[in-house]
């Protein structure tokens, strides 16, 4: 399809003077051509994945636009590039974490480490470009919309050099994702210990247990993934859980991996052949996803694919803790299965059941030379892990709307929410990638972040289309959509009886999934619903929407570009009429009448 060339109003003037407008009066037709697409900033904040998505499809989509992709990191990334504590991997197959339109047929594993797939994630944005819009080492602070100008300030602050300086934009996106802080548990002592304190997500990683004593605290991803890293080194673990937790087979959720065993490592003849057979490796992840995809029941409350899933994941840790049941009954969850995001961990559960292992179901207090448990006995250990995951979902700086509200305080004090978990009340020309509710509860993020930045490309331009000023999202919309949400999700596996970060508080309302499944998601974002959404024009529009038409021309016309001109015909067959059988293929001749 013909992309139209962008020309500015002089060169439009110069090359058709077949009207004379008068520039000076707002409410006259504009010089320029109807597709013609108004100049437009935009900044987004983070390089995680969805800020690799937003380098590569921006570009590519928006016309006549100035993009720059902040973040405070040295490198991208996102949580591939911050975490770094041993054994982090991701909770679905690699083949289905992975860009729709670059597979990695040379995964080395199933569930490969964080830096292989922040190597991955590196090679995507270099080779498709989306790096030259990157600028690292850079913090935002704050981010203030401006009534008059329709235009966000954005203060930020150099890392490097600690100046601060301020740029501005036509659209603010943030790419920070859900889960961007995190805390210190609250663990009487914990700073009064001598050894060497950690946390899972500002990992050192000089830190080596080799032949230490290590308290592990937490049972969460972090936790799961971090034991079977340093049991074999460690001298000794005492692992510190309160909660329970449901620790699925390796394989689950995809089918086409049972049919590999257990075993997490790619067999090398899969790598050659999916090397040298690219179709065959598509074939491949077109199973795995389905598999997925297939699985969404499994979300719902007492159904029989909830129930067959529940029992094999009980059948599996029953089967791998044979050693030591008594940790059985104290991991095995009476809540759903899926009520907290599963993590497979491979060799978690073969850990827990190793004798230098000891696992410890309550909370602890820490002294100066190490852990005390409930029944008041003092264990001397070297180093402490604290496995604890991330802060509730909020916004990470202070963002100031209409009216000077500032959403980082709404999220603070009220519950999070967002319309199609992408717009927040009062932020003109402001979307979230995985905002509230934003997420798949199964199968991978990654077609969900690509379908939300082609939602934020159709607002964008519209807004270059119709030259707009701002588009906002009306608060009741807001409202309908999370009376939807809480809903939907009301007979859900996710609302049962577990303590998780996406609840508000801990305990309230659900704020991290999707309202459907992951298809479903993609659908609903495909097209906006234009009349949820409230519009300024901008002031040299002159108060008609219809401006926008200019001066009846397209820019082909403009320019001769005869392309152009007869973008229209379709040289290269992209529709293909459903044709009458009964000809077999055959064009008829035209019958000229006589």
């Amino acid at each position: 399809m013909y992309a139209p060339l962008n020309i500015n109003s002089q060169q439009a003037a110069r090359k058709l003077k077949v009207y004379e407008f008068d520039e000076n009066n707002p409410n006259d037709l504009k010089r320029r051509a109807v597709n013609q697409s108004r100049p437009m900033k935009v900044i987004v904040l983070g390089t995680g994945m969805s800020g690799i998505i937003a380098g590569i499809f921006f570009p590519r989509e928006i016309e006549n636009l100035d993009l720059v992709i902040y973040d405070k990191n040295t490198d991208l990334g996102g949580t591939w590039f911050e975490s770094r504590y041993p054994g982090i991997a991701c909770d679905v197959p690699a083949h289905a974490y992975q860009f729709t339109f670059e597979s990695n047929t040379q995964w080395s594993s199933f569930w490969p480490k964080g830096p292989e797939i922040n190597a991955y994630l590196k090679s995507v944005a270099t080779k498709y470009d989306a790096i030259r819009y990157m600028k690292f080492g850079k913090k935002c602070d704050q981010a203030v919309w401006n009534e008059t100008t329709g235009q966000w300030s954005v203060y930020m602050t150099d890392l490097e050099t600690g100046m601060v300086f301020v740029d501005t934009c036509d659209v603010l996106i943030s790419a920070t994702g859900a889960l961007n802080k995190w805390n210190w548990p609250d663990i009487a002592g914990l700073h009064s210990f001598k050894g060497k304190l950690v946390h899972s997500a500002s990992w050192d990683t000089t830190i080596d247990v080799t032949g230490k004593r290590v308290a592990l605290v937490g049972g969460g991803s972090s936790g799961i993934q971090i034991l079977p890293q340093i049991q074999p080194k460690a001298s000794e673990v005492l692992h510190f859980m309160r909660g329970k937790t449901w620790i699925p087979p390796v394989s689950f959720g995809a089918q086409s991996l049972r049919l590999q065993g257990n075993n997490a490592q790619t067999p090398d003849d899969l790598l050659e052949k999916f090397k040298n057979d690219p179709k065959s490796y598509i074939e491949f992840r077109r199973k795995i996803e389905s598999d997925l995809h297939s699985a969404s029941e499994v979300i719902y409350k007492d159904t029989e694919m909830a129930r067959t899933f529940q029992k094999m994941c009980e059948e599996h840790m029953r089967s791998k803790l044979a050693k030591k049941p008594e940790i059985l009954d104290a991991l095995l969850p009476d809540y759903p299965v899926a009520c907290r995001r599963l993590t497979p961990g491979p060799g978690y559960l073969e850990a827990l059941v190793q004798d230098n292992v000891k696992f410890i179901p309550e909370g602890l207090e820490v002294y100066e030379d190490g852990v005390i448990t409930k029944d008041g006995t003092r264990h001397e250990v070297d180093i402490i892990i604290t496995a604890t995951g991330y802060a509730g979902y909020g916004q990470p700086f202070p963002l100031y709307g209409q009216g000077g509200t500032n959403l980082q305080a709404l999220w603070d004090n009220d519950v999070p929410e967002a319309y199609m978990s992408l717009a927040p009340q009062k932020m003109p020309n402001y979307f979230c990638f995985l905002g509230p509710n934003g997420g798949p509860g199964l199968g991978s993020t990654v077609p969900f972040l690509e379908a939300q930045g082609k939602y934020m490309i159709q607002c964008i331009k519209k807004l270059q289309r119709e030259w707009l000023k701002s588009i906002v999202i009306k608060y009741d919309a807001v409202k309908a959509f999370g009376a939807y949400v809480d809903r939907f999700l009301e007979p859900t596996v996710y609302n049962g009886n577990c303590r998780v970060w996406w609840r508000h508080k801990g305990n309230g309302r659900l704020l991290a999934m999707w309202p459907g499944s992951a298809l479903h998601g993609m659908y609903a974002w495909a097209n906006p619903r234009w009349e949820d959404f409230d519009y300024e024009l901008k002031e040299e529009q002159g108060g008609n929407r219809f401006n926008w038409l200019g001066n009846g021309y397209v820019t082909a016309q403009l320019v001769g570009d005869v392309a152009g001109m007869t973008f229209y015909l379709d040289d290269d067959k992209s529709f293909v009429p459903v044709q009458n059988p009964l000809l077999a293929g055959k064009s008829p001749a035209p019958e000229i009448a006589s």
